[in-house]
């Protein structure tokens, strides 16, 4: 099948030459003849940033593995923004998928900061969250009306709330529209309002009204919501639309070979994440100023890395020879390898957590607060330490630390674990079964029927 590329798309756009034309009609009789046999579909997915296997951000990996697997069984198109300063998406994918958009916006990688934030108040006002008014890019309506139109997916997916803002420029299509909600944005500026204090408490509760709007808004223009957890589906089903929403965890790439069970010397302690997510920059802090001290009056000796892209001046400000703060690196596999034990004490935030997935899938012993297990069929114990105060926190990462042999067997639980549940196969065929029940109500009805979908998941 030929790879239809960006550049050729750009003069499709803009008037194609009738040698363009015939290349787009051949592609789409062979994506046609390739789904004679059965359920191949031509599936369209709507990306706020850049996928990437080797991303130092968790839902980066996670949408390009679900790239990757859905374009083994099924006809993919990706339309994803990025800044003109990132790195493009894996070129695995670009030969994967039978068609990639790279659209970019303004500013760079790192540009979402107050600032932004500032500069936005009034578009937030009227109901454009800070994120989403990142994202809306000019001139991406048209593109996607326009790609919509020539290669008639039979699925548009929305990956993250914000790229659901699109789906009104192709309310016209019958196509059903898929919204994947990777965290509530209601309820993670909930959390962001609370814990805030001073000007950015302000910033945030504007942040958050926009969001009650903006959510409530693409949420009606959407046919079936899919969440990660059961918190996320309660949370959406509040905003009183007869909807379905479909809970479908998301998978990992389970490694080809563990890493260490019980870690290096000396003793230490991994926390990984990326620092623009406040969920994250609060366990971190939590971390570094209430749980890490009460280990070391047990190990003095312990070290405790936080690992990720972007930590903030007080945690910087914080490190010393036993706290390593690393920024952004290339690989997290060596620290996680040598972690003796890997922490995510969470306590804000939506979805799944990418951080600990993988660390279970790499057979590491590991002590999460219940927020960071969501959506995983986990028992405390058995596959891994939870702890919820810091006190339980301090007093699991201590008897794990001296105890190799305990840290070995919660590890090997945890990867025995992984291997049997977090595989993409059920994700995926989740998905299809998904599409499938859209498609065929689609058929059955007439319509799509957006505004209400009472009875489609009976």
């Amino acid at each position: 099948m030929r790879i239809l590329r960006n550049n050729l798309l750009e003069e499709c756009f803009n008037g194609a030459s009738p040698a363009h034309n015939l290349i787009i009609r051949e592609v789409t009789e062979t994506m046609t003849e390739s789904r004679a046999g059965g359920a191949r579909r031509r599936i369209l997915l709507l990306l706020p940033f850049v996928p990437r296997l080797d991303s130092n951000h968790g839902g980066a990996r996670v949408i390009a593995q679900l790239v990757s697997r859905l374009s083994k069984r099924h006809c993919v198109a990706m339309v994803y923004i990025r800044a003109a300063d990132e790195a493009r998406a894996d070129e695995v994918l670009w030969q994967q998928c039978d068609f990639v958009e790279e659209v970019i916006r303004p500013g760079s990688a790192s540009s979402l900061h107050y600032f932004t934030c500032l500069r936005s108040i009034p578009s937030r006002i009227v109901g454009s969250p800070r994120w989403a008014t990142h994202v809306a890019v000019p001139g991406m309506k048209s593109r996607l009306r326009a790609l919509v139109g020539m290669w008639r997916p039979d699925i548009i997916q929305a990956e993250y709330h914000v790229m659901g803002q699109y789906f009104g420029a192709l309310e016209l299509s019958s196509v059903p529209f898929v919204l994947t909600e990777h965290e509530p944005g209601l309820e993670a500026a909930r959390d962001l309002y609370v814990s805030e204090r001073g000007f950015a408490k302000l910033i945030s509760y504007v942040d958050m009204l926009a969001w009650r709007c903006f959510e409530h808004s693409i949420i009606k223009n959407a046919d079936a919501v899919v969440v990660f957890t059961e918190r996320d589906r309660q949370v959406v089903k509040h905003f009183g639309r007869k909807i379905p929403i479909v809970q479908i965890p998301f998978g990992t790439e389970i490694p080809d070979h563990p890493l260490s069970s019980v870690g290096s010397q000396p003793l230490n302690l991994v926390f990984v994440g990326n620092f623009m997510h406040p969920p994250n920059t609060d366990a971190a802090t939590r971390l570094i100023h209430s749980i890490f001290p009460k280990v070391q009056t047990h190990f003095p000796d312990s070290i405790l890395y936080i690992v990720g892209n972007r930590p903030t001046a007080r945690m910087r400000g914080a490190a010393n020879s036993n706290l390593v703060v690393t920024g952004c690196v290339p690989d997290i596999n060596p620290y996680l390898d040598r972690a003796s034990v890997v922490v995510a004490p969470l306590r804000t935030g939506g979805g799944m957590r990418v951080k600990v997935v993988e660390a279970l899938a790499a057979g590491k012993a590991v002590v999460a607060s219940s927020r960071a297990v969501e959506g995983l069929d986990v028992m405390c114990g058995e596959h891994l330490m939870v702890a919820e105060s810091d006190e339980q926190f301090s007093s699991a990462i201590v008897q794990l630390l001296a105890d190799p042999k305990k840290r070995a067997l919660l590890g090997d639980r945890a990867r025995s674990w992984a291997c049997a549940n977090l595989g993409w196969e059920r994700s995926i065929a989740a998905y299809e079964n998904l599409y499938d029940r859209l498609l065929a109500r689609q058929i059955r009805t007439g319509r799509l029927n957006r505004g209400g979908a009472a009875g489609f998941m009976s």
